[in-house]
């Protein structure tokens, strides 16, 4: 299985400024104390190809797919979900701490 996004088109959205966060991604990072700028430094900076986990269809978003990434961003496992969305922003639907055994 492969994204169905190109990580760099991700990363250089974020850091052109073009992308959205949302409420519950912003919710997930705090209750890990961290901040909307360690969400786009973590993607940015620390997710690689091989933090790849798994892309699924979007639910509130038909047609669209989602890339879950899982990667260790200071000292925390953290589950990271993103998609480009329809008018071309990048999207981080998710950011919370990766409970999983995998």
């Amino acid at each position: 299985m492969q994204p169905s996004y190109p990580l760099q088109q991700i990363k250089r959205l974020l850091q052109q400024r073009s992308f959205r966060i949302t409420e519950i991604a912003l919710q997930g990072a705090a209750m890990m104390n961290f901040l909307d700028e360690d969400i786009i430094d973590c993607v940015t900076a620390c997710v690689g190809d091989s933090h790849f986990y798994k892309t699924m269809p979007a639910e509130r978003a038909p047609g669209l797919m989602q890339d879950v990434y899982k990667i260790r961003y200071e000292g925390e496992r953290v589950y990271l979900k993103l998609q480009i969305s329809k008018s071309g922003h990048a999207v981080v639907i998710a950011f919370k701490a990766d409970e999983s055994s995998t």
